[in-house]
């Protein structure tokens, strides 16, 4: 049998595609990221809900095996509450689970977020770098570490959040062009693209709600701090990347030796 990984819409029903709803209603189970959101997803198009199986965070690294032994005798779909599963989204570790059992693994394309925030911002999709949510933490140092890419940048973040991240961003390289999209697909659909000076003072003048995608344009990337590094242990360099990532100084310290060598 096979995991089909399907894109659910992220604002406007309309979205979801002919060949999704087949597959939600042919599947056997639906692993999701929330069974209410998606029970009413399958009630609002007409499909039967079949046995749905919980996947999110707190649990997706212990379920993956089993689902996998279940998509392997039984069509099994997987999706998350909007967009693209594996995208920000849970979904990872169960399609990796599948690869290494030899469960087929078909796509359903569809909605995402990341994709429509690039198309409508003008900026280059190739190279570009999707650096996930940003973090409610040292929230300095992850938009010093953005920029110092010259790619295209972009950034999941809640409405709450928003201003704040793009006048960070702006007091570091407040004339390299960004955009903010939010609400995408839906009614108050907004996308504006400035300068991040400009940008982030019409955001803090305002109200911002709905989810949005902040995307920075490419640009001259802002020099890294080697200086303050020289003459510093890699142990050292290794427990200040560490305690920024929120990982192992020991798998940092691994990483920083392979660095060298290469």
């Amino acid at each position: 049998m096979a995991l089909w990984v399907v894109a659910t819409p992220i604002g406007t029903l309309g979205d979801l595609s002919e060949r999704a709803r087949d597959v939600l209603g042919s599947a056997a189970a639906i692993a999701c990221e929330d069974t209410r959101t998606t029970r009413k997803l399958l009630g609002a198009v007409g499909v039967s809900a079949p046995e749905l199986i919980a996947v999110h965070a707190h649990n997706e690294a212990e379920i993956a095996e089993r689902i996998a032994a279940r998509a392997a005798d039984e069509e099994v779909a997987l999706v998350s509450d909007a967009g693209t599963p594996g995208v920000s989204d849970p979904g990872v570790a169960v399609v990796a689970a599948c690869h290494r059992a030899g469960v087929p693994v078909r796509s359903v394309p569809g909605p995402s977020a990341l994709a429509a925030a690039l198309a409508a911002s003008g900026f280059p999709a190739a190279p570009s770098a999707f650096l996930g949510f940003a973090p409610r933490k040292k929230r300095d140092g992850f938009c010093r570490e953005a920029l110092q890419r010259p790619e295209t940048l972009v950034v999941y973040e809640a409405p709450t959040r928003a201003g704040d991240l793009l006048g960070r961003l702006a007091a570091l390289q407040p004339e390299r062009a960004a955009c903010l999209a939010r609400e995408l697909s839906k009614t108050f659909e907004e996308i504006l693209r400035a300068p991040l000076g400009e940008l982030a003072a019409k955001v803090a003048a305002r109200e911002i709600r709905g989810e949005c995608v902040v995307l920075v344009g490419p640009g001259e990337a802002l020099p890294a701090p080697r200086a303050a590094l020289e003459g510093t242990a890699l142990k050292d360099v290794a427990r200040v990347l560490a305690d920024r990532w929120g990982e192992s100084r020991r798998d940092v310290y691994q990483r920083l030796l392979e660095w060298e060598r290469e």
